[in-house]
């Protein structure tokens, strides 16, 4: 396989955040921020006509939403942390990810062969790069880590390979 780009980078707490908080959970917060406000209010009205009852159960809602808010960027992140560590028997090996006539990647042990009609989606981040290949999966790259060609060409070559 002729090689065009190389990516290779250690996965740094920056990249793991911003991938949870920005490409996973993006539809929690979205979520939240339609039915937060509209328990929040209904909590108001329920309230106002002196229905408790009704006015609980909408409580108990916004409840719901605001924990679930809260708690799933930081629990995705310590699952996707265990989850590298049993993979890779505690260590943080560098990712190496080439780009040709399809994407390999190699992390430790762990290789993997895509092809470009695989990826859904592309996101670019402050601190990562990241090509979706599954709603909940994706390929992160550093902007900065690339070793065989360059970040900018790379962005060029990956929209033409996909579109």
């Amino acid at each position: 396989m002729n090689i065009l780009f190389e990516n290779r980078y250690h996965t740094d707490n920056k990249m793991l955040s911003e991938y949870v908080h920005k490409v996973l959970c993006k539809k929690i917060y979205f979520m939240g921020a339609v039915f937060t406000p509209i328990a929040f209010i209904m909590v108001g009205i329920t309230m106002m006509k002196k229905d408790y009852i009704l006015a609980a159960v909408f409580g108990v809602c916004l409840f719901i939403f605001i924990f679930t808010i809260l708690i799933t960027p930081p629990l995705t992140i310590k699952q996707l942390k265990e989850s590298n560590k049993r993979l890779f028997n505690g260590e943080d090996p560098e990712a190496v990810i080439q780009f040709g006539d399809n994407i390999k990647i190699n992390q430790g042990t762990f290789s993997l062969t895509m092809e470009y009609n695989q990826i859904l989606k592309i996101y670019e981040l402050k601190h990562s790069y990241v090509l979706m290949f599954a709603k909940s999966s994706g390929i992160i790259l550093d902007p900065t880590g690339f070793t065989i060609g360059d970040f900018s060409s790379f962005k060029e070559f990956v929209r033409a390979k996909i579109a």
